[in-house]
C-alpha cells in the first residue's frame, strides 16, 4: 500500500530563509554568502521551497538574466536546485522545475538553463531526461572546488 504523499510548494520568507540554507548546505558541494540568501527573499517566484508532507525536503533558487548583446534573450538561470537524498524519487525535483518552466512562459522567457558538474552524473541524466539539452563544458566553472570543477550547460528551449 502507498501512503498518501503530498509534495507542495511554498515562497521563501524571512521566516523560513534558514531552511533554504540548511537544505543547500546538506545538498550541494559549495556555500553561498548571507547577501545571496538575503537577495533569495526579493525574487518571487523565482525561489521556492519544496515540501514532502510538511516536512521541508528541497529548494529552488534562479535568477532572470539578459546576456551582455542579447538584450531580447532573457532567460532563467536554476542558480541552486537541491532536494535532500532520501525524499529523491518522488517528484520533488521535477516539481520544483516544472514551476519555474511555468513561470517563465507567463512571462514570455524562452529559455532556461543551468550548469551541472560533469562528475555529477545523476544530475546530467536527471535533467536530460526531463528535456534539457546538454550544451557546451566550462572548463573550472567551479572555482572553489579543489581542483577546479568543470561543468556542463544544460538547456531547456520553451519555444
Amino acid at each position: 500500500m502507498v501512503p498518501n504523499i503530498k509534495v507542495a510548494l511554498d515562497d521563501l520568507t524571512v521566516n523560513n530563509i534558514g531552511v533554504l540554507r540548511r537544505i543547500n548546505n546538506v545538498v550541494l558541494p559549495t556555500s553561498y554568502s548571507d547577501s545571496w540568501y538575503k537577495d533569495s527573499l526579493t525574487v518571487g517566484e523565482l525561489a521556492k521551497l519544496a515540501y514532502f508532507n510538511d516536512i521541508p525536503v528541497g529548494a529552488i533558487r534562479c535568477s532572470l538574466e539578459t546576456p551582455p548583446n542579447h538584450k531580447d534573450h532573457t532567460r532563467i538561470y536554476i542558480m541552486t536546485l537541491a532536494v535532500l537524498s532520501p525524499y529523491r524519487g518522488y517528484g520533488i525535483g521535477r516539481k520544483l522545475v516544472d514551476h519555474i518552466l511555468e513561470y517563465a512562459k507567463k512571462i514570455f522567457v524562452k529559455e532556461v538553463y543551468c550548469h551541472v558538474w560533469v562528475e555529477n552524473e545523476d544530475a546530467l541524466s536527471w535533467y536530460q531526461h526531463i528535456g534539457f539539452d546538454k550544451g557546451e563544458l566550462v572548463p573550472g566553472y567551479y572555482k572553489k572546488m579543489i581542483p577546479a570543477g568543470d561543468a556542463y550547460i544544460l538547456k531547456k528551449s520553451l519555444e
